[in-house]
């Protein structure tokens, strides 16, 4: 157990780290956050059946600019990646990445 749970630690700061960054291109209409808190918790809310609520934190975190909505085949780059989520930005612009997920670029298999 001691030599399991710090290679677990280690797997998941792996997975986290930033890699090279990749060219994308949006496949699947989705929203995306600066933080992925905010991501997490507009996913729980749909996955709970809470419409109103995802609709309203939806509409304000669009409104202050924390979360975009992204378009069929907009141009990304993909900065860093957990298992779900990847952090997004557009190719031609500077701007901070939103945590968006992944199927947003992934096709299906």
């Amino acid at each position: 157990m001691r030599i399991l749970l710090p290679a677990i630690a280690a797997l998941a700061v792996t997975v986290a780290l930033p890699r090279a960054v990749r060219a994308e291109t949006i496949v699947k209409e989705r929203f995306g956050c600066h933080t992925q808190e905010v991501t997490d918790r507009l996913f729980k809310l749909v996955m709970a059946g809470e419409e109103l609520a995802f609709g309203q934190l939806l509409k304000g975190s669009l409104a202050t600019g924390e979360c975009r909505s992204w378009k069929l085949g907009e141009d990304v780059r993909l900065e860093t990646r957990t298992m779900t989520y990847g952090c997004l930005a557009l190719t031609n612009a500077q701007d901070r990445c939103y945590w968006t997920p992944l199927s947003a670029i992934e096709t299906a298999k």
